[in-house]
């Protein structure tokens, strides 16, 4: 499910709004390009990570699918993990790292960490970053 959410306008009755000395036909199709337009934008900004939230529940089940083999479903290294030396999510050094660097990191890979940019998309990288950090990140 995604945070992600659109604004809707209906105009109804346009026939009934003065347009001053325009025609109301040129008038109409002035306001629905005008809000259209608005619409469009604010979409638009609605849409991108830096307007809106990561989604937790996409994050969750990308790392799911994807991380779970090496960092474990608790985030501390699997069997698997401490062979290839995998980072234990939970740790301050982890947590440390900023939203940025992290991104970095699984989009080009470390270490015995693989790319994921070719797997995964921005969208589902930054999600999973945001759960890393929600999930992982509190202290207990």
């Amino acid at each position: 499910m995604s945070s992600r959410w659109c604004l809707v306008v209906t105009v109804s009755n346009v026939n009934n709004i003065p347009f001053g000395n325009s025609s109301p036909r040129k008038a109409r199709r002035s306001l629905l390009a005008a809000t259209l337009a608005v619409c469009g934008l604010f979409c638009y900004a609605s849409s991108t990570w830096a307007g809106g939230t990561p989604d937790l529940v996409a994050g969750a089940k990308t790392f799911k699918a994807n991380c779970v083999l090496c960092h474990g479903e608790d985030g501390h290294v699997s069997a698997t993990g401490k062979a290839l030396k995998a980072a234990d999510l939970n740790s301050d050094a982890v947590q440390k790292l900023s939203v940025q660097e992290m991104i970095k990191i699984v989009t080009n890979g470390k270490g015995n960490m693989p790319t994921w940019k070719a797997t995964l998309t921005p969208d589902q990288i930054a999600s999973v970053v945001a759960y890393v950090r929600h999930q992982f990140g509190k202290k207990k």
